[in-house]
């Protein structure tokens, strides 16, 4: 059958997407309680403050110096006058831009926003000030909170690291059967099976990674991240952290290196600069830069006078910004950080408390390696959503398992830390967000999809929650994604059956096929067609009171079949009770034994 054909048999019209409007906003988040007196640790900058004005103040900075209403802006401005001190914006972006996302974001989810025009920061003439100029701010009833700047780091474990197996092979050996974390649950989060449904690799999905840097030439990542920088301008070259963050996710499919869980995915590179007063810029232009349904992912964690290190929305400009971002529709996953602490402790004030703040982004806590225990350095919490594996990750970058020669051609085999499990369940998260919008016509909320990593994950083992492991089987179950399956005695001279499934009185196509498309054929609003054209079978028929249709097939008698795929098999189902109009379902090989 011809794809004009095919199309018009499948013609519909897609739902619009839903979205969490409300009549009236929810009381805005708390940014922290102003503290008797300021802690300041070596990991405070010696230099730096922040600051943030109570909601609805009206100020502004102009030519330097603070402006709006209150009565006490005189005072606080005439003192910081006399330090020496200069004022700044906290955000490079525009005060309209700001202004727009934020009541954008209120709009689509009924959620108060702060306004993020009254974060500022205030830049001191010598060191020593930092407690007493943030004491001093917060006597005033006019600021929410003054408090120090943190450090920022990359949160990753350096392992003990064991000379490379190879060095100068070329090109490049492929590494996929190391990178367990791609298979089946309980070991992994079965990427594989999630990369066989319509919008499963990534396609249509833009990831921007907030951290350090990248090298975004290596081989693994270049035909995706190549220049495409947002942002502040980059100042780590090579970096190897950002590299391997990408290899997890979008390693290219050529049969060398390694294979990322939405490979076909964009991605975009926004760096802090190694400064944690520019990760609030840093997310704002990654957020920018993608679109609803999209993805932000924050490899960062960060040290304050807190058990550090903690998760990095512990700080209040940073919350805000990651809270806007998810109220706008973009899903953020963020590292929980290494420092083993009980992120429930009362010494982050609630910080980590779903029931007093939640930003909305999907924390990450890790594994020791394949195990589902919790690895003795990972946070842990009952912020902590989803873990990935914190040990013994092969992906791009750092040259512990194979080098090459350059920085381009280096791999490792132990990534580590909620750095290397951050990605994994990033990838997880998005395979299914994909594979909902092309199936149902719209992307997930960001809290819906959060839920459902949650709610469908392989629970953890021993140790402080770090929440499931994500399975992309169940969770597609979950969401009731028809499927074909292949089973049966698939010999020479066996018999299998194709089955598809899928809501009860809804027509559905089978389709079966000798070979895949060297390129899928999109097919809106069903999605990808995987198998080539014309179609070597194609059955319509409707599927019955148990939601399941089985064909039966036989297999030629013939021993040079063994170890051969003979054909591959996909179905489509039109919708009558689910939402959208219809989908492909997933492509499944018959592999014969």
């Amino acid at each position: 059958m011809q794809l004009a054909t095919l199309s018009l048999l499948l013609f519909g019209i897609c739902a619009a997407p839903q979205t969490g409007q409300q009549d009236a906003l929810s009381t805005l988040a708390p940014l922290g309680e102003k503290p008797a007196a300021t802690l300041i640790t070596e990991d405070h900058d010696p230099r730096l403050v922040q600051v943030k004005f109570v909601h609805d103040s009206g100020v502004r900075l102009r030519q330097g110096r603070f402006v709006g209403t209150g009565d006490d802006l005189e005072a606080i401005n005439g003192t910081l006058d006399g330090l020496g001190v200069t004022r700044k914006r906290l955000f490079q972006q525009s005060e309209s831009w700001l202004e727009n996302w934020r009541l954008q974001g209120e709009a689509r989810s009924g959620i108060a926003l702060h306004d993020l025009n009254l974060f500022f920061l205030v830049e001191l003439p010598e060191d020593g000030l930092v407690g007493s100029v943030c004491d001093w701010l917060n006597t005033f009833d006019m600021v929410e909170l003054s408090w120090p700047v943190g450090r920022v780091e990359d949160p990753n474990v350096i392992p003990v690291h064991l000379q490379s197996n190879f060095s100068t092979l070329l090109p490049s050996p492929d590494f996929q059967n190391l990178q367990g974390y791609r298979e089946a649950a309980p070991l992994g989060v079965d990427g594989d099976w999630g990369n066989l449904f319509s919008g499963g690799r990534g396609i249509g999905t833009v990831i921007a990674d907030v951290e350090t840097g990248w090298t975004d030439d290596h081989e693994d990542i270049a035909h995706k991240a190549l220049g495409n920088y947002v942002g502040l301008p980059m100042t780590y070259y090579p970096w190897d952290h950002g590299t391997a963050v990408f290899g997890e996710l979008i390693g290219e499919d050529n049969g060398e290196g390694v294979l990322g869980l939405v490979y076909e995915a964009d991605v975009l590179m926004s760096t802090h600069q190694g400064n944690s007063n520019n990760i609030p810029t840093a997310i704002a232009h990654a957020a920018n830069a993608v679109g609803v349904g999209d993805a932000v992912v924050l490899e960062v964690q960060c040290y304050h006078g807190p058990p550090s290190p903690h998760p990095c929305e512990y700080d209040a400009g940073i919350f805000a910004t990651v809270q806007t971002a998810t109220a706008n529709g973009t899903h953020v996953f963020a590292a929980a950080g290494n420092g083993d602490n009980d992120l429930d402790s009362g010494a982050y004030g609630g910080a980590f408390d779903r029931s007093v703040r939640d930003s909305g982004a999907v924390m990450v806590g890790a594994s020791n390696g394949s195990s589902l225990d919790k690895a003795g350095f990972s946070n842990y919490g009952s912020r902590c959503d989803a873990h990935g594996w914190g040990y013994d990750v092969t992906t791009a970058g750092y040259g512990y398992l194979y080098s090459g020669g350059t920085v381009q051609t280096e791999y490792t085999d132990s990534f580590s830390g909620t750095s290397s499990a951050t990605p994994i369940v990033t990838g997880a998260g998005l395979i299914l967000n994909a594979v909902h919008r092309e199936a149902f016509g719209s992307p997930m909320d960001p809290f819906v999809l959060r839920d459902l990593l949650t709610n469908t994950g392989t629970p953890q083992g021993a140790g402080g929650n770090i929440g499931p492991r994500p399975d992309v089987r169940l969770a597609l179950e979950r969401l009731q994604v028809p499927k074909v399956i292949i089973a049966g005695n698939l010999v020479p001279g066996g018999s299998g059956t194709a089955t598809i499934y899928g809501p009860s009185g809804d027509t559905f196509h089978m389709m079966y096929s000798k070979t895949l498309a060297a390129t899928p054929a999109y097919m809106p609003p069903y999605g990808y067609l995987y198998l080539s054209t014309p179609l070597d079978r194609h059955e319509i028929d409707v599927l019955p009171a148990s939601g399941q249709f089985t064909y039966n097939f036989n297999i030629p008698n013939n021993g040079g079949l063994s170890g051969t795929t003979i054909g591959y098999v996909q179905g489509a189902v039109l919708f009558n009770t689910l939402p959208g109009t219809g989908t492909f379902t997933n492509y499944y090989p018959i592999e014969v034994q």
